[in-house]
């Protein structure tokens, strides 16, 4: 009996291990924290953008929703415009001297002038608007699905769509940065960013960012929810709905690993591993035959149940 049980705790410890879904990414990288900056834990961060090194936020709630400038030198409020108290913001991007501004279930979007957050336009948007990025021929927006809207940059009607990852892989694609031939995309209500191709929805890799400090409330909405690449700084500034705090960070194959790592559910366990995991269900499962050691004596730890 006591094999038995031990043998069933050392399959629960394997199949912790697991990704919960392995074909997810085809790399994880990890992340730099190169500085941090105060963020407004009012603020119900949305949409983040740098432009000519000005960084534009939008946040969302109704009555609360506002296209914002930020000082990327202290994270300080610059200036800010109410958007209707009737509808809840969502994400933001610049195209050329205009910024776009989506809402969540009210139909449109919202254009704003660059230089003095001028109202001079509303476009209809189908369904509900999540994030949004453009390049310089194309935009996208998210909706909460795996699939991503395409758009003209002039007119903004729908010229496609990108499906993100294989079916089903990946939901809940939020906030989006466009930078270089690919789309960051924030997974809402998880620590993940995606690197996604543009062209063929592929998802690239996965950045788990839980080891980035976030809000102090402990409110189940205050999760990471804003990416913006700052060109100057050679990094990407991170933060979240109602975070206390901003991150620049940088990402690559090497460098420091999360702080808390067990968060992650995306890295598929290496040939190492998995040795590793052999041996010391071997190594108990001896010790089961040769001790009288009990179910209670062993603690799994797991969080992310």
């Amino acid at each position: 009996m006591a094999t038995m049980r031990l043998t069933v705790i050392a399959l629960v410890i394997c199949s912790a291990t697991l990704p919960l879904s392995s074909s997810m990414a085809s790399k994880s990288l990890t992340y730099d924290l190169i500085k941090s900056i105060d963020h407004d834990p009012q603020a119900f961060t949305q949409g983040l953008e740098i432009d000519e090194g000005i960084m534009y936020e939008s946040t969302g709630l109704y009555g609360y929703s506002q296209l914002r400038e930020i000082s990327t030198t202290d994270g300080s409020l610059v200036r800010s415009v109410d958007l209707p108290s009737t509808v809840f913001g969502e994400g933001l991007t610049v195209t050329g001297e205009t910024i776009l501004i989506l809402t969540w279930k009210s139909g449109v979007i919202f254009e704003f002038e660059k230089d003095n957050f001028t109202q001079v336009g509303e476009h209809p948007l189908e369904g509900e608007g999540w994030g949004i990025c453009s390049f310089n021929d194309r935009l996208f927006i998210s909706n909460g699905t795996n699939s991503l809207s395409v758009r003209d940059l002039e007119t903004l009607d729908p010229i496609g769509s990108l499906v993100v990852g294989e079916e089903d892989e990946i939901w809940n694609l939020n906030e989006l940065e466009c930078h270089g031939n690919h789309i960051l995309a924030n997974q809402w209500m998880t620590p993940f960013v995606h690197i996604i191709s543009a062209s063929s929805g592929e998802v690239l890799s996965t950045i788990d960012l839980s080891g980035l400090p976030s809000g102090t409330s402990g409110d189940r909405n205050e999760v990471m929810n804003g990416i913006a690449w700052d060109e100057d700084s050679e990094g990407y500034w991170i933060t979240g709905k109602n975070w206390t705090y901003m991150h620049l960070v940088s990402f690559s194959e090497g460098g420091n690993a999360p702080e808390n790592p067990e968060n992650s559910q995306n890295e598929t366990p290496t040939l190492i591993g998995g040795i590793i995991l052999i041996t010391i269900f071997s190594f108990v499962v001896g010790m089961g035959i040769h001790s009288k050691l009990s179910p209670s004596d062993l603690i799994i730890n797991n969080d992310e149940g």
